[in-house]
């Protein structure tokens, strides 16, 4: 069992509320039939309706069951006080479909694929990788806002304002115990485009991979993004790495780029300058303390111009006393702090001032960074080296900020591929001139497509294709009458499989943690 070559696989699902992802799974399902594998799928809603959380899903609208799902989920993390519950609860539910040998200890379950749906938070991915290791592959599938919206009104019959309000909640829930989509979406092994029919051939092409086809090598899209993140590991910047490549219409890289503090040399420092003078060496993350200093200009600007809790007292206590010459200084000060409380100004102190302004759209200001972005940095790359930027296609790992985007147009890119969402950029909302977010619409207009990537994700890469580099198992190419060789499906083991003494025995510490937390879950007094 230990070298058994045909061991289990876990696959995990990741996408927007509103994204019809019954005929991606269904899809998935009838290869993996073709490859020997059986699928069993855990539905994480399923899962949600039947826990002790207090909360009704009868007689209830689409929208409130939609609305009371995120809530449980959200409850049952809160109750375990761990961000990873619902992702145990989808292992307990694999666990628990193991047979036992004659030692009673849990058995691996030969071509059998486990199939999650969905994952929402970035914690349960860790937690999934961490127990199902290369055997687990997340599935990130993409589909743009106005599908989302048109399947939530249209089939499911919720109101604009109400698909509105659970797109907004399912990307990024404030909350500790929330869940956050798009955080989570970026994490995916593999993307597949979930309009019409592409994500069959995407899904078809993605299993023959795994199960070890050995002619199915990258794209130019895969390629030029996994150089984009390859060059993203070279930023030392505090809050995140973000990397970019520009290739041809061709597919050949000509500069990569990362967010990183410019050196006087040109370029961004690299390790080991002796002038380094990156952030983290020298003065913190300039764009925090920048947006400190403003929340705090705007504070002393309005300093003394604001009634504060003790001014407006003493105004009511001299009304009252003006108006009530018989009341009892205790009786004013009593009538006056009432008056207070029933008609509490929002900013009444300084204090507060700063709090409100601090956590404003100030928060998204991203000006004041003493570091080139990473789509500047490729950009500039090309202008040090002399290469045009006109008519190439710029792969960049998070969506490009305003900043950016304006250089983008200029500087004649004809494409933009990204991974990551990111919610601070007003790209949309200033250069909707320039610039769509559908191939359809740029044909018709000129305009530059901002469009999410699909294939392969960048950190499976090597495992997935490099002969000599992954992880996995070995993969011939040629029989030994030097012809190419391509074994049936049936007959190709995935090529990273996990080793089930190792997982098993995760497993089962991983539940045992957890036994006493998923009883009270279901309802199951602790004995």
């Amino acid at each position: 069992m230990e070298n058994d070559p045909f061991a289990e696989l876990v696959f995990g699902f990741v996408y927007a509320v509103g994204t019809d992802a019954d005929p991606v799974i269904r899809v998935l399902k009838n290869y993996l039939k073709q490859y020997g594998y059986r699928a069993e799928e855990f539905r994480v809603s399923q899962k949600l309706e039947t826990l002790n959380l207090g909360i009704s899903f009868k007689d209830i609208s689409e929208f409130q069951r939609m609305n009371a799902l995120m809530d449980a989920g959200n409850k049952a993390c809160e109750f375990a006080e761990d961000n990873r519950t619902l992702a145990v609860m989808a292992i307990n539910d694999i666990a628990s479909r193991r047979l036992e040998d004659e030692q009673k200890r849990p058995m691996a379950m030969e071509r059998t694929a486990n199939l999650i749906r969905s994952v929402k938070r970035h914690e349960e991915v860790q937690l999934l990788r961490q127990v199902y290791r290369p055997g687990f592959f997340l599935i990130g599938i993409a589909d743009d806002d106005d599908s989302q919206r048109t399947y939530l009104t249209k089939e499911l019959g919720l109101t604009g304002e109400e698909a509105e309000m659970l797109i907004q909640r399912d990307q990024d829930e404030h909350p500790i115990y929330g869940q956050r989509t798009r955080k989570t979406f970026y994490l995916a092994d593999v993307f597949v485009q979930r309009r019409g029919d592409a994500y069959k051939k995407q899904l078809e092409r993605f299993l023959d991979i795994i199960f070890g086809h050995p002619f199915k090598t990258p794209t130019r899209e895969e390629h030029a993004m996994f150089m984009a993140y390859a060059s993203a590991a070279r930023s030392a910047q505090l809050g995140r790495q973000v990397g970019a490549a520009i290739a041809t219409q061709e597919g050949d890289v000509i500069a990569v780029g990362m967010n990183e503090v410019p050196s006087q040399h040109g370029g961004p420092y690299w390790e080991g300058d002796p002038e380094d003078d990156r952030d983290h060496i020298e003065r913190g993350d300039s764009n925090t303390l920048y947006r400190k200093h403003i929340v705090e200009s705007v504070v002393n600007k309005l300093s003394g111009k604001l009634l504060t809790d003790a001014d407006t007292l003493l105004i009511i206590k001299r009304v009252l006393a003006d108006l009530r010459q018989q009341a009892t200084p205790d009786e004013i000060e009593q009538l006056a702090t009432e008056q207070i409380e029933k008609n509490r100004m929002s900013f009444t102190d300084i204090e507060d001032v700063a709090q409100y302004v601090g956590i404003s759209e100030i928060r998204d200001i991203t000006e004041y960074g003493r570091a080139v972005h990473g789509e500047m940095d490729a950009i500039l790359t090309c202008t040090r080296l002399g290469v045009s930027t006109h008519g190439k296609n710029l792969f960049v790992t998070t969506f490009p900020c305003h900043n950016c985007t304006r250089h983008i147009i200029s500087s004649g890119i004809k494409k933009v591929y990204y991974i990551e969402p990111y919610p601070k950029s007003k790209a949309r909302d200033l250069h909707s001139d320039a610039i769509c977010f559908d191939e359809r619409e740029a044909k018709k207009t000129g305009k530059i497509p901002f469009l999410p990537f699909v294939g392969i994700g960048p950190r499976r890469y090597l495992d997935l294709f490099s002969l000599e580099l992954s992880s996995g198992r070995a993969i011939e190419r040629k029989n030994d009458d030097g012809t190419p060789s391509i074994k049936a499906r049936k007959m190709r083991p995935p090529r990273v499989p996990m080793s089930p003494y190792s997982y098993l025995e995760r497993e089962d510490k991983l539940l045992e943690e957890f036994r006493i937390v998923l009883r009270k879950l279901q309802g199951v007094n602790h004995g």
